[in-house]
C-alpha cells in the first residue's frame, strides 16, 4: 500500500492510490507563521507527526518535496521523495472541494481571501526584513558626501575667480574652507588684511592692489555666495563625522582594517555589507576599477591592481612596485573583516590589523627595489627568442624549409 503526503497552503494532506484522503494536519490559526517556516525550509511538527503516524501503516510513503535532507533524522526506511506526484497534482486541481470536506470553509471566495491575506502578510514581513536601515543610511550618506565634494569643488573654483581681481594674494591658501570663511566673514580687502584667521599664514598683501575698488552691492553678493559655500562645508564635515560613527557601529572590524571612508565606499558600491561579505578578496581588490578591468579584457592591457582600496594609506604611501602585493593583502583582510561584521557576533578582532601591518612590512622588506621583467622569467624569454627565430626562418624559406626539416622514417630510405 502506498500513500502520498502533499503540502498545501492550509496544511498537509495524505492520500492513497485512489486519491482518497487518509489523514491530514491543518495549520488552523497559525497559517501565516507556518507558511513562513515552510519558506525557510523547516520541517513542521504537523508534517513530522503525520509522517510518523503513516509510515507504520503503509509500505511506502511518498512525500512531495524538493529538499529530502529535512527528513534524514526521522529514520523511517519506507519514505520516498519526489518533486511532483500524481496525488499532489490532483489535490492542487481540486483544492476547493477538498478544503470544503476537511475544513469549516464552505465558499471558494473565503478560501481565496484567506489565502491572499496569509501570503500578503508573509510578503510584507519579507520586504520589511530585507530592508537593512544601517546599510541604507551608509549608502545614502556616502553618496551625498561624494556629490557634496564635487559641488564644493566647483563652487570654490568659482569663488576664487570671483575674488581674483581684488584678492589675488589669497590664491596661496590651500585650505578651501578657510578661504570661503574669510570671504564670508570679512569680505572687504581691508578687513581681510587685518583678519585673525590669517595670523599664522605667510600671505603678504601688495599695496598696489589696494587701489582696486569694488562696489558694496558686488561685495554683498560675493559674501552671500561664500556664506552658502561655508554652509555646504559644514554639512560635509557633519556627514563625515556621521559616517565615521556609523561605520564604527555597523562594521567595527572593517573600520579597523580599512577606515571609515573606504569602508563606506565599498559598502555603498555593493549596496550593503552582506553583499560585500559574499565577495572574494580578488574582486574586492578591484572594486571601483571596472573601466580598467573591461579595458584589460577587451584590449589585453595590464589588469588593474587596485580600485577603491588605493586610498588605503598602506597602498597609496608605498612604492609603485609593491602596491599590487599590498593591495592583495589589504583586500584579503577586508574580506575577512566584512564577513566577521556581517555574520559574526559583533566582536572586534584586533589581530586583523596586526596581521596586516606585519604582512605589509614583510612585503616592503622583501621587495626593496623594483624587479626587471626579463630577470624573472629567463626560461620563458629564451623560449620566446627561439619562437621568433623559427618564425623568421619559416617566413624566409617558406614550405621548402619545412620540407627539408621532415624526418625520415624506417622504410623511407635504402642503403
Amino acid at each position: 500500500m502506498i500513500c502520498y503526503i502533499t503540502t498545501t497552503s492550509f496544511g498537509f494532506i495524505a492520500t492513497d492510490n485512489e486519491n482518497n484522503i487518509v489523514a491530514y494536519r491543518l495549520f488552523e490559526d497559525n497559517q501565516k507563521q507556518k507558511l513562513e517556516e515552510i519558506r525557510k525550509n523547516k520541517l513542521l511538527d504537523e508534517k513530522k507527526d503525520l509522517i510518523l503516524d503513516l509510515h507504520n501503516k503503509y509500505d511506502e510513503v511518498i512525500i512531495e518535496t524538493s529538499n529530502s535532507s529535512l527528513y534524514t533524522h526521522l529514520e523511517c526506511e519506507n519514505l520516498v521523495f519526489e518533486k511532483t506526484t500524481t496525488a499532489g497534482r490532483f489535490i492542487r486541481a481540486n483544492l476547493d472541494e477538498i478544503l470544503f470536506e476537511i475544513t469549516d470553509l464552505k465558499d471558494s471566495d473565503d478560501i481565496t481571501s484567506q489565502m491572499n491575506y496569509a501570503f500578503n502578510e508573509v510578503t510584507r514581513d519579507e520586504i520589511q526584513s530585507s530592508i537593512k536601515m544601517n546599510d541604507v543610511m551608509i549608502v545614502e550618506t556616502i553618496n551625498s558626501l561624494e556629490e557634496l565634494d564635487e559641488t564644493t569643488g566647483k563652487l570654490i573654483e568659482r569663488l576664487h575667480e570671483w575674488c581674483m581681481p581684488y584678492l589675488p594674494e589669497l590664491d596661496k591658501i590651500h585650505n578651501q574652507q578657510l578661504y570661503a570663511k574669510l570671504i564670508a566673514t570679512e569680505t572687504t580687502r581691508s578687513a581681510i588684511k587685518e583678519s585673525k584667521l590669517l595670523e599664522n599664514s605667510n600671505i603678504d598683501f601688495i599695496d598696489a592692489n589696494d587701489d582696486i575698488e569694488v562696489k558694496d552691492s558686488d561685495l554683498m553678493i560675493i559674501k552671500s555666495f561664500a556664506a552658502s559655500l561655508c554652509e555646504l562645508y559644514d554639512t560635509k564635515n557633519m556627514l563625515e563625522e556621521y559616517i565615521d560613527e556609523k561605520i564604527k557601529e555597523v562594521a567595527p572590524n572593517l573600520y579597523s582594517v580599512a577606515g571609515a571612508n573606504i569602508s563606506a565606499k565599498l559598502i555603498a558600491h555593493m549596496n550593503g555589507l552582506e553583499s560585500l561579505a559574499r565577495l572574494p578578496s580578488s574582486t574586492i581588490q578591484i572594486i571601483g576599477a571596472e573601466k580598467a578591468t573591461f579595458r584589460h579584457l577587451k584590449t589585453g592591457e595590464n589588469p588593474p591592481k587596485h580600485g577603491i582600496i588605493f586610498q588605503h594609506p598602506s597602498i597609496r604611501g608605498s612604492n609603485w612596485w609593491v602596491r599590487g602585493k599590498i593591495a592583495r593583502a589589504v583586500a584579503s583582510k577586508i574580506a575577512i573583516a566584512a564577513r566577521k561584521d556581517a555574520y559574526g557576533n559583533g566582536e572586534v578582532d584586533d589581530n586583523l590589523i596586526k596581521d596586516l601591518d606585519e604582512k605589509v612590512k614583510k612585503i616592503k622588506k622583501d621587495n626593496p627595489f623594483p624587479k626587471r621583467k626579463n630577470s624573472k622569467n629567463t626560461t620563458s624569454s629564451k623560449k620566446s627568442k627561439k619562437d621568433k627565430k623559427q618564425k623568421k626562418q619559416r617566413k624566409k624559406y617558406g614550405k621548402k624549409a619545412k620540407r627539408n626539416k621532415r624526418k625520415l622514417h624506417k622504410g623511407d630510405f635504402n642503403y
